[in-house]
């Protein structure tokens, strides 16, 4: 009897491991959320004389 020698293959791809950014976004959609009315306002006040 011969032997034979089955090669162990996967058929998973293997994936890079990837850092979980979703805090980071939530936090960077929380702020545009607050700073970018803010500066329209900011803008809109300092257009119409308030802060002069």
């Amino acid at each position: 009897m011969a032997k034979t020698a089955k090669k162990k293959t996967t058929t998973q791809a293997t994936q890079p491991i990837q850092p979980d950014r979703k805090g980071l976004t939530i936090k960077l959609q929380i702020a545009a959320a607050v700073f970018v009315p803010m500066l329209a306002l900011g803008l809109w006040l300092n257009s119409k004389g308030f802060f002069s």
